[in-house]
């Protein structure tokens, strides 16, 4: 619900009380109407309030879904990427192997260079394994552990956020019902859907208490 809207809605349910209340007297009338407007304003801050919060849980909520999202792709990429080079690791060992065990047989030319052959598919896989630069084995085994970490985080902030959300959405149309009723128990229905909300959200934020049912 767009912030016109409520005011609009605000305005509307005051003024039919101030239509309701007008026979009464004049006096009476205006007692009433400044009432009315003390109600009027603090139910409209209250709601931007609720509306601001809701606003930035929304984006978080936004983020941590783009977060869990760039980091399971992250992930993937990089230990497919990991595997790749460890299957080319595990060929030339197995390639020098079988060139030494074919070497046997061979005429002293050819098994010279098997061997010499053999040597360099050993070091050429020794070296895969000692590199720690960019993009070597170690380093994309890191990336992809690090974005798993950074996927679950996401993943336990979302429903935080989720909820939070739809608390904060709850109490906004609640306050705009209070607006038009002015009945008291939907105003406390509101607050405790909004202090819920707020609470979901710090804990989104900072996970201090993780819930067994998110």
């Amino acid at each position: 619900m767009e912030a016109a809207e409520v005011k609009d809605l605000i305005d509307e349910a005051h003024e039919r009380e101030r239509a309701k209340r007008r026979p009464a007297g004049h006096h009476h009338a205006e007692e009433n109407d400044e009432g009315g407007h003390g109600v009027k304003m603090s139910t409209a801050i209250y709601i931007s309030v609720l509306a601001a919060v809701l606003a930035i849980v929304s984006v978080a909520g936004s983020n941590a879904g783009k977060e869990l999202m760039a980091s399971a792709i992250e992930a993937s990429d990089s230990f497919a990427y990991y595997q790749s080079k460890t299957q080319r690791q595990i060929s030339l060992r197995l390639a020098a192997d079988e060139l030494e065990l074919l070497s046997a047989g061979m005429p002293a030319e050819a098994q010279a260079k098997a061997l010499q052959r053999s040597t360099e598919y050993r070091q050429s896989a020794d070296r895969m394994e000692a590199d720690d630069g960019k993009n070597s084995r170690k380093d994309l085994l890191n990336k992809a552990k690090a974005a798993e970490v950074r996927r679950d985080h996401a993943a336990a902030q979302d429903p935080y956020f989720d909820f939070a959300e739809g608390m904060l959405q709850l109490a906004i149309v609640l306050a705009s019902v209070f607006a038009i009723t002015n009945r008291g128990f939907i105003l406390w229905a509101s607050r405790a859907l909004a202090a819920a909300g707020v609470l979901m959200a710090v804990d989104g934020f900072t996970l201090i208490l993780p819930l067994p049912f998110l």
